[in-house]
């Protein structure tokens, strides 16, 4: 009975804690994660008593539950029915390393596993403290997108697209919204893809996204970018008039991240005094030439086009215009030219300071003769009025 006892001890001894405790140990981790349909790898290393002797016979033997299952094992015919043609030892035990994958992943595969080694001339064990399990998950994890806090526009830069999967042999077909340069990992294991691009203000608050395909499931991670870009659509903004002699308020309206924080304020390429948002301008005229401005932001600069200011003032250069000579007993037609802002919108015509009949552009005089006296005409506008100097018309007659 002492001897049943001590060889059930020894047993116990060399599944549980084998010889030389702490040198049979395996290093695996207590779970993994893998995608239904797919495959899993389950890493794993493990060591044994070194007698000095060079072992290489290995059995690598994987078991789920209490031996309740074959999962693996180097002669393939031991291997139990619903794992076999789907596993298989992507390590060297010679090395060892007694990695195992499982393939056509399904939800009954969840384990716990555990590994047995059996080295011939040396001894067996099985790794029963060192138990894995697997979650199997329909749908796979969604990607991580990495890129920089804030980035600036024309300035290459590199983001990173961290993707979760289980199958080195199988990796996910990864695809970027954003057009640049792709790179892919160098090696199965890595999950790192990266993106060179160059970010444009377009980009700002956009979202770069990163989609990961396993196996007709598609998932997508996504970053919101923040793009720093210069100023533009600048624009000198006013009133849309303003009469003579007034004064006026302009601002500098641009787009930009981050905002403007300077301003320059330019008069036919001369700069004005001024760096702030708004520029006022004191008794402006129909001289007046037009303004510019430039925003300023931590990027850069950018100039608005010149903007002429709409200053409103009365007519001058009031003239009457006609043909050079007209025959006598002829009718004439005369115009009234001026200059204003706005235009103007009525007409007066003068024979000898007596006001003629008519309110509009043109006046047409009847019958003219060498007796007509001079003909005046007064323009008219919103912001007043102004007379022409008095035109003699040259009258062809007759000798008599």
């Amino acid at each position: 009975m002492v001897f049943w006892r001590c060889l059930l001890s020894l047993f116990l001894w060399l599944t549980v804690s084998p010889a030389n405790a702490g040198e049979w140990i395996a290093k695996l981790p207590e779970s993994v994660v893998g995608l239904s349909g797919s495959c899993v790898v389950i890493p794993c290393t493990f060591s044994y008593p070194a007698s000095g002797e060079p072992y290489t016979e290995f059995t690598g033997i994987w078991y789920k539950g209490r031996y309740e299952s074959t999962v693996y094992h180097t002669d393939t015919s031991k291997i139990t029915d619903a794992f076999k043609g789907r596993t298989s030892l992507i390590g060297d035990l010679r090395k060892n390393d007694c990695s195992l994958k499982i393939s056509s992943l399904s939800s009954s595969d969840a384990g716990p596993f555990m590994f047995r080694i059996e080295i011939k001339d040396l001894d067996k064990a099985t790794y029963e403290k060192n138990k894995v399990s697997i979650t199997v998950k329909e749908t796979p994890e969604t990607p991580t997108v990495s890129v920089e806090e804030e980035v600036t526009s024309g300035k290459p830069v590199t983001a990173t697209c961290a993707v979760s999967h289980s199958c080195p042999s199988d990796l996910p077909r990864v695809t970027w919204s954003h057009d640049g340069t792709q790179s892919s990992p160098s090696q199965p294991h890595l999950t790192s893809y990266n993106l060179t691009f160059t970010p444009s203000r377009e980009d700002h608050n956009k979202h770069l996204s990163c989609s990961a395909e396993f196996k007709g499931k598609t998932v997508t991670g996504y970053k919101t970018l923040k793009v720093k870009y210069p100023p533009y659509n600048v624009n000198v903004v006013t009133r849309a008039s303003v009469k003579e002699n007034d004064s006026v308020e302009l601002n500098c309206s641009s787009n930009s991240n981050p905002p403007a924080n300077s301003y320059q304020w330019f008069s036919s390429n001369v700069m004005l005094l001024g760096n702030k948002h708004t520029y006022k301008l004191e008794r402006v005229s129909r001289y007046t030439e037009a303004i510019s401005c430039t925003a300023i932001n931590t990027v850069g600069k950018n100039t608005s086009a010149p903007q002429k200011i709409s200053v409103l003032y009365p007519p001058y250069n009031v003239n009457v215009v006609t043909r050079a000579s007209v025959k006598e007993n002829n009718s004439v037609e005369l115009n009234c030219s001026s200059n204003s802002n706005p235009p103007a919108n009525s007409y007066q015509w003068f024979s000898s300071n007596v006001m003629l009949l008519g309110n509009k552009h043109t006046y047409k005089l009847e019958r003219v003769s060498r007796y007509t006296e001079a003909i005046s005409c007064t323009a008219i506008n919103t912001e007043g009025k102004n007379t022409s100097a008095p035109r003699k018309l040259n009258i062809l007659c007759k000798y008599e």
